[in-house]
């Protein structure tokens, strides 16, 4: 995810997220009646004047009420944080902070990431470490791995604090700030667990249809997607024959569990980790929890695995699981298949396949579609996916394509859909050929374009809704390609 209040680059002639140079801050000075209202607007900034600086949760609920009531402003918090605090006020929602905690401290209280030691010289080292941490706030920034920066800058109680509470209470408040383009994730702590986008990514799968009557559950591997690696292709080749009748669901850290049909999708196919073969406490909830809840109203004849001893504690919701314990490899492969053997596997490829697709829509576009409806048909090297005969998805080996059939649902359901302005050349559609854009879009999503409630193209959606209202430059549909 971007700068969370995807604020970042130029706004109102400032470098944004930044930290004022007190004595040169150029926002307007209050008066003595303003610096007793809570916030304090100052042109295209508001001042956040008065918030509880000793208990975290209501410093957080402060911040983001601001960023919500004022979104097309920038946020400035006076005199608070020092450089290692910044990441994590910028992630709130900040815009900007300024210097003179740092100044506050004096010349002989030096910080760093171990906290304050004294020293001579301070204000000067501080300030160096103030442009440091700022050079790679931005630096992670324009690479996509702010989050991974806030992450392993949280040292203190106060920023640790913070990011636990915001991810963990304050979610709803961060899904309007989504992005979903495609990032490498880095999930190398325990804040990954809870990181906006692995949370929504389970709260999406959660609901998904039960694709076989047997379920098979195994590890993941380094190589995205799973399907692609060696280990997962040596499996496949002594079950292939069974795949027919068997849901294959893969068993990771931090997403907690991957249907296959989703491994393609991001983040599935973009996260990593550290592989340790341990699992944390904290790990296994999740894991637990997301089992709870993706497996409640399934029901399978058959309950096989192949899973290391560490992700066995997903087997504890089932009564019948048959398998192995270990990695995969031949032996271990070989032995899988014939405990799956023993059993009558009954395989209709076209129907689980039928459920995949179900469940990819529901996935990535949030469509209850009738299943009975979806079918496919192969050209070449290509597949169609059909909905009442209609073409909907053209599937290659770069991926799935919206077609016009998949737009005209979008439109009748009002969702995923951007109102242009006309059929533009190139494949950029700019903000100012945008008339509309409904509600749910975000950053990364697929949409339709719509021209007169008529489907006449697709793209990659690069704004959301909330930020059509004050944007008026820039891209806003990248990847455009038109029906007709």
């Amino acid at each position: 995810m971007r700068y969370l209040a995807r604020r970042y680059g130029e706004y109102f002639g400032r470098r944004i997220p930044d930290v004022l140079t007190i004595g040169e801050n150029q926002v307007e000075r209050q008066r003595l009646e303003t610096r007793k209202d809570p916030v304090f607007l100052s042109g295209d900034i508001v001042v956040i004047n008065r918030i509880n600086r000793l208990n975290t949760r209501e410093f957080i609920r402060t911040v983001t009420n601001v960023r919500t009531r004022f979104p097309d402003k920038l946020v400035y918090l006076p005199a608070f944080g020092l450089p290692n605090d910044y990441p994590v006020l910028f992630y709130m929602g900040i815009d900007l902070l300024d210097d003179s905690a740092i100044h506050l401290l004096g010349d002989e209280r030096c910080v760093s990431e171990f906290g304050q030691y004294r020293g001579k010289g301070c204000i000067e080292r501080n300030l160096g470490e103030k442009r440091r941490v700022m050079d790679l706030i931005n630096l992670s920034l324009e690479n996509n791995r702010f989050r991974e920066l806030v992450e392993t800058h949280s040292f203190t109680n106060f920023t640790r604090e913070a990011l636990r509470i915001l991810d963990m209470e304050f979610y709803p408040y961060i899904q309007n700030f989504m992005d979903y383009r495609p990032k490498s994730i880095v999930a190398a702590s325990l804040e990954g667990v809870y990181r906006p986008e692995i949370v929504d990514f389970r709260n999406r799968m959660e609901n998904l249809r039960q694709t076989a009557d047997s379920l098979l559950l195994m590890p993941c591997s380094a190589i995205k997607p799973y399907s692609n690696s060696k280990t997962h292709r040596i499996l496949h080749s002594f079950i292939g024959q069974y795949l027919g009748g068997i849901q294959e669901v893969i068993v990771t850290s931090p997403l907690g569990l991957v249907p296959r049909e989703l491994e393609s999708f991001f983040p599935a196919m973009y996260y990593d980790i550290p592989v340790t073969g341990h699992w944390f406490e904290e790990e296994k909830k999740v894991l637990r929890d997301i089992g709870e809840r993706y497996f409640r109203n399934k029901k399978y004849a058959n309950v096989f695995y192949l899973l290391p001893d560490e992700e066995g504690g997903i087997l504890e919701l089932f009564d019948n699981a048959e398998g192995v314990k270990g990695s995969i490899n031949f032996e271990n492969s070989e032995k899988i298949a014939k405990i799956i053997s023993s059993h009558n596997i009954p395989s209709d490829r076209k129907r689980k396949e039928s459920v995949e697709y179900w469940n990819v829509l529901k996935y990535i576009f949030d469509l209850d579609l009738e299943q009975g409806k979806i079918s496919q048909r192969k050209e070449g090297n290509r597949r169609i996916v059909l909905y009442g005969g209609s073409p909907i998805l053209k599937r290659t080996v770069s991926g799935l394509t919206m077609m016009k059939g998949l737009g005209e649902i979008l439109i009748a359901e009002g969702i995923r859909t951007v109102e242009t302005e006309g059929i533009f050349s190139g494949d950029n559609l700019f903000l100012p050929g945008i008339r509309g854009i409904s509600e749910d879009v975000k950053p990364g999503m697929e949409v339709v374009l719509s021209l007169d409630g008529k489907a006449v193209g697709r793209g990659v959606a690069q704004v959301s809704s909330m930020d059509v209202g004050f944007e008026k430059k820039g891209i806003g549909v990248s990847e455009v390609s038109y029906f007709e």
